[in-house]
């Protein structure tokens, strides 16, 4: 859903309008960091409602650093298709995913961390796991446990 709601609201109209300004490969790369920065600042204001804290714009440059990356992906695989070179898929997943790994550790998850949300989610989590169990009938509690 959110995917779809920014290619409909950021990506596909900035790549329409920059597509006369800058042509059409340079107007999706543009359209790419457009959604990507968008996503971003969004995710920023979450983290504000959900924290109560200024941002610190970690998050952001999360987001811009794989917009950046999309980019830069895109316009080397277009030219590596035109020369019939093409990575295995055995081998990019595996990069990909440590490539987010790694970001995400050093620019998307500090922000949480440092206000405590993993030891208040992990509060919130036990008790409803606590309010579900007060509202089972005691011989399902007995069959579960």
């Amino acid at each position: 859903m959110v995917t779809r709601l920014l290619r409909l609201t950021v990506y596909h109209p900035v790549r329409r309008i920059s597509t006369h300004f800058v042509g059409p490969s340079c107007a999706t790369s543009s359209a790419m960091l457009a959604t990507f920065l968008v996503s971003g600042l969004v995710h920023e204001l979450m983290y504000y409602h959900i924290t109560r804290v200024p941002p610190t714009w970690e998050v952001t440059c999360f987001f811009v650093l794989h917009g950046v990356c999309t980019a830069a992906e895109v316009a080397v695989k277009r030219v590596a298709l035109r020369q019939g070179w093409r990575l295995h898929g055995a081998v990019s997943a595996p990069l990909v995913v440590a490539f987010l790994a790694v970001t995400a550790r050093w620019l998307f998850f500090p922000q949480l961390l440092r206000n405590g949300m993993d030891r208040k989610s992990t509060e919130e989590y036990g008790m409803l796991v606590d309010f579900v169990k007060s509202k089972l009938p005691l011989r399902v509690l007995n069959y579960v446990m």
